[in-house]
């Protein structure tokens, strides 16, 4: 009899530890479910930090190096079909046509940059359509990405206004230099003063 009462109780707890193991697998299942997504999500959330701090170095270093020479950005072919990317190991820095890669931890972003001219309204406004011509003005986009993203991008205008790169030193041609000035020629805008040019090769003076 109490052989029947013991196989009793060890059926009954089979049971209980079958009935246990189900509900843990089911509970461990339902919480994989939970952090697969979340640590998936907080994954691209790194990701997409770390391409954007790559993307703003890169920006940053394009403005250092056209303050260095206005040139190395205005004679650059224009329009996103022309990625560019700076090396940066030896000063000054220098750019080549293609994407960079970089990687970080188990991650590889690629990245590059690309130049569009600016057009302005009549109102010194930047416009996207029309406008006339800004030589001094252009548009530096930065494009970065990662496997199984999107591309991102982040812009700036840039400004020529700390180096000369206009060096005029005759005036001979007088009067009639009217709007922006695509390169340095010998005349000067139009104007009703009393202007001496021509006396001294390189100076120009006005007068009463």
């Amino acid at each position: 009899m109490r052989m029947t009462f013991q196989n009793k109780n060890n059926g009954q707890f089979l049971i209980e530890v079958l009935i246990a193991a189900a509900v843990g697998a089911v509970l461990i299942t339902a919480a994989a479910g939970v952090i697969v997504p979340a640590l998936r999500i907080n994954t691209q959330t790194n990701r997409a930090q770390v391409g954007a701090a790559l993307a703003r170095e890169l920006l940053e270093n394009v403005r250092v190096w056209e303050e260095g020479d206005w040139h190395n950005i205005s004679n650059m072919a224009t329009s996103s079909a022309n990625h560019y990317y700076l090396n940066t190991s030896s000063s000054p820095f220098s750019a080549f046509l293609g994407d960079e890669q970089i990687s970080v931890s188990t991650t590889t972003y690629t990245r590059y940059f690309y130049v569009d001219d600016v057009y302005r309204s009549s109102g010194d406004l930047i416009v996207a359509t029309g406008g006339s011509y800004d030589p001094s003005t252009k548009k530096v986009t930065v494009a970065y990405s990662w496997p199984q993203s999107a591309t991102n991008t982040i812009f700036q205008y840039i400004t020529r206004n700390r180096n000369n790169v206009f060096v005029q030193t005759d005036w001979v041609g007088g009067s009639g230099q009217d709007g922006p000035a695509t390169s340095t020629n010998n005349k000067f805008s139009t104007s009703t003063a009393n202007i001496d040019y021509a006396s001294t090769t390189g100076s120009i003076f006005l007068g009463l």
